[in-house]
């Protein structure tokens, strides 16, 4: 099910061109994990990669994750996107792909299992928003959770995504994100773009 989509990715990407940007992931000031989020033009399709290794150890919070995102988007709608999650909680999978209708999701979350289909286009994913900055009540899809995020500005400085208990707050720069804060209760993980250290970066 999954190899059908990378597959794809390879054969695109051997004339295809790539933008990396690099994250670093923090907690409390200390760098804990790196995001490469990935963006390929495909021809008439767009490709979106995150991938991600994150260690917390803390006394009262610890967390290692294994996280990768890939979607695909094509005309602007998402045409597939696939999630795979290895962490100390468990392993975790995702799976959206465009229907007659709209989107069949196959889904093992952390507390649940999800077997839906969305009806309607998907125009943003939590992938795409690396590359693309978003709009003021914009949906976006976060492609494990299989729901939307939505998205307000309450300040010039930054957006706002509230999904459920999960809130972001999202920083731009010539659209483009350069930070991300997941609030949390014991404390909140930033995640910040790294410039690149060799003068000479492929744009």
């Amino acid at each position: 099910m999954n190899r059908n989509i990378f597959l794809l990715f390879l054969f695109f990407s051997i004339n295809s061109f790539a933008q990396t940007r690099e994250y670093a992931v923090k907690v409390v000031g200390l760098r804990v994990g790196t995001i490469y989020a990935t963006k390929t033009n495909l021809g008439d399709s767009v490709s979106y990669e995150l991938k991600s290794k994150v260690d917390v150890n803390f006394l009262v919070y610890k967390l290692k994750v294994d996280y990768h995102v890939h979607s695909i988007l094509s005309g602007g709608k998402l045409k597939r996107s696939l999630v795979s999650v290895e962490s100390n909680r468990g392993n975790f999978l995702t799976d959206t792909k465009k229907s007659k209708e709209g989107y069949d999701v196959k889904s093992v979350q952390h507390e649940d299992k999800v077997n839906k289909k969305i009806k309607g286009e998907i125009n943003s994913t939590f992938a795409s928003i690396y590359f693309n900055e978003p709009k003021a009540k914009d949906k976006v899809y976060a492609e494990y959770y299989a729901d939307f995020i939505n998205i307000t500005k309450p300040s010039p400085e930054y957006y706002k995504g509230v999904l459920n208990d999960n809130v972001d707050e999202y920083y731009y720069k010539n659209g483009e994100l350069i930070k991300l804060v997941k609030k949390n209760k014991i404390t909140d993980m930033v995640i910040e773009y790294q410039e690149p250290s060799n003068k000479k970066v492929r744009k």
